[in-house]
């Protein structure tokens, strides 16, 4: 009989086949004498058919010496972790192994392996590994020191960071206690001492607490923050071991003393300012009010928090303000500004400048309103009074000043007795100076409509080009005054804009006078007319001085003049361009300049193109 055959009769390989684990046996030319079932589902085998198979089909050995080389004589047995298998459709599997060898004097050297699959543990092992891994970096990355305290024996063992965190080097117990009772500041080591105490008096289980700890150069203080928990207990229950962890906390408490400040701040601006403050809600209720606001409305501090901005508001402003309260509450608008009339406590009405600015959370979402509320009613009487002055000042001027220019212009054009040159020249320059005392009133009314936004505007669709030749042409003497001629460039001819014709002229005779005004003698200004994306775009270039960039935000304002001596020589009242600038953006355009030394000044403007039907 074989000694296969004998093999397979015996009690213990019948045992073999009935054990749920993976077995193998491996004779000396590496040939599967014996295998389980458990072993043939493994390798995806079925039953008995890896009997007789070379153990190098379905393990990553090729050679029995090299499946022996697991084993360090004198061992005879071996646990292998991580030897790689392939199953019988060629997929790689990752197996552990327990072998044992021994020798029999009729079937030679023999290998006995017990298999499993281990992939779930490895991976589980790489997950655990991982964690711990990250887990120890935020350790790290937070500087959190550990240590440990046994009561026993008084000693405590601390991690590296800890060290570093205190500065010293020493592991022996009692030079890391004193250096840590040195460090701690004297105002503090009561309370940091005092966590150690409750946590071994067992009054809690954890606590924790803040102090100041002098830093490894000893040049600042560092904030501690100290989390110390209860670790272990003996078997009376007592209190053996308490465990806790050391973060660096400096960064989170000057940002803390920073923030605190900041509001100390916003505190006392907030009580001490002389401008009306209030934080409102949403619900547009007063949440807190400051000094300045009570006294402006005449109510208390508590009657006002009893109330809401609404119930202060005018009447026939309170429609507006809830439409621009919903822009905000839409999340269409951070802050507004606007003059609304408010009702006092005394029933008398007042004009205020409101200014709303939302207040965020942490998270970024609105939480607030912070309110500011100025007294404008003095302001706006002061102005309506000196807008009445001008305008009666001015209509009172023109009624005589018309009457004189017309007297002028029949004296001038009496041909029976003619004048002597004497006195033909003194009527040229009384017509001059009424022409030029004329042309200031009008400025000086058109810009207090304008202001007032009270100018009317007749908006329709024309041809560009038609109109800048009109006021090209309407302005010919002013060019022959100055000694300069204009020239035109519009490529195309058929661009049209959205403008009052009117006043449209009236901005192009403010840019071509002004243009002829301060070019060199002999000069050419240059007209440009070009499309732009939604708008026409007219540009007036002259090749005077270059305009000084630090006057650049002052040149649109009123009565403004980048050279007084110029402009007193060549005349003009200081109003054209700002009364021009009010014109081209109350009717939907822009406007602005641009200078550069010895190439001159384009003046520039827009009007917007129709919209297509």
């Amino acid at each position: 009989m074989s000694s296969e055959v004998k093999l397979n009769d015996s009690p213990i390989i019948n045992a073999f086949k009935r054990i749920q684990v993976a077995l193998m046996i491996v004779g000396p030319t590496g040939r599967i004498l014996h295998c389980n079932p458990a072993a043939d589902s493994l390798f995806g085998y079925d039953s008995g058919k890896l009997v007789g198979r070379p153990v190098f089909d379905v393990l990553a050995v090729t050679s029995v010496a090299e499946l022996g080389a697991y084993i360090e004589p004198p061992a005879i047995d071996a646990i292998i972790k991580g030897i790689a298998g392939r199953t019988a459709n060629g997929q790689r599997i990752l197996l552990g192994a327990q072998m044992t060898v021994w020798t029999e004097a009729e079937n030679g050297l023999q290998h006995a392996l017990v298999l499993r699959d281990i992939a779930d543990e490895v991976s589980a092992e790489r997950r655990s590994r991982s964690e711990l891994e990250r887990a120890n970096n935020a350790i790290v990355g937070a500087k959190i020191g550990v240590f440990d305290y046994v009561r026993k024996t008084e000693s405590v063992n601390v991690s590296d960071l800890w060290r570093e965190l205190l500065g010293v080097d020493s592991v022996d117990s009692d030079d890391l206690k004193r250096e840590w009772l040195s460090k701690v500041h004297p105002d503090d080591l009561d309370a940091a001492l005092e966590s150690v105490r409750l946590c071994l008096e067992d009054q809690c289980e954890r606590h924790s607490c803040e102090y100041r700890l002098r830093s490894k150069d000893d040049s600042r203080w560092l904030w501690i923050r100290s989390d110390m928990s209860i670790a272990e207990r003996d078997r009376q229950g007592n209190v053996s071991r308490l465990s806790g962890a050391m973060t660096d906390i400096t960064d989170r408490k000057a940002t803390e003393t920073a923030l605190r400040r900041s509001e100390e701040q916003f505190r006392s601006a907030f009580q001490s300012t002389t401008i009306g403050m209030a934080i409102v809600g949403f619900d547009g209720k007063f949440l807190r009010v400051n000094p300045a606001l009570c006294e402006l409305f005449g109510y208390s501090e508590q009657d006002l928090v009893n109330t809401d901005i609404q119930a202060l508001t005018h009447s026939e402003d309170q429609q507006d303000t809830e439409a621009r309260l919903d822009l905000i509450k839409a999340g269409e608008a951070s802050s507004y500004q606007f003059e609304k009339r408010y009702i006092r406590a005394n029933g008398a009405v007042m004009w205020g400048s409101l200014s709303v600015g939302i207040v965020r959370d942490d998270e970024g979402r609105p939480d607030h309103m912070v309110s500011q509320i100025v007294d404008m009613t003095e302001q706006r009487r002061l102005n309506e009074l000196k807008s009445q002055f001008v305008s009666t000042v001015s209509h009172e001027l023109r009624t005589p000043l018309t009457s004189i220019l017309g007297s002028l212009m029949l004296l001038s054009s009496m041909d029976d007795e003619p004048f002597s040159d004497q006195a033909q020249r003194l009527l040229f320059i009384a017509q001059q100076n009424g022409d030029r005392l004329h042309a200031l009133i009008n400025d000086v009314l058109d810009f207090e409509k304008f202001s007032a936004q009270q100018m009317r505007f007749d908006l329709s669709t024309h041809r560009i080009v038609t109109l800048v030749e009109e006021a090209i042409l309407a302005n010919l003497a002013s060019g022959d005054k100055f000694g300069v001629r204009f020239d035109m460039v519009c490529p195309d001819r058929t661009l049209t804009g959205v403008v009052d014709p009117q006043r449209f002229q009236q901005v192009m005779t403010n840019l071509l006078s002004n243009a002829a005004k301060f070019a060199h003698t002999g000069s050419t200004v240059r007209v440009a007319v070009e499309e732009q994306e939604d708008a026409v775009r007219i540009a007036v270039t002259s090749d005077g001085e270059k305009i000084p960039e630090s006057f650049r935000e002052h040149l649109f304002q009123p009565f403004s003049q980048a050279d007084s001596a110029t402009t007193r020589a060549r005349g003009g009242t200081g109003l054209g361009l700002a009364i021009t600038k009010q014109i081209v953006e109350q009717t939907g355009g822009a406007i602005d300049f641009d200078s550069t030394e010895g190439e001159g000044t384009t003046f520039w403007f827009t009007v917007p193109s129709p919209k297509p039907q």
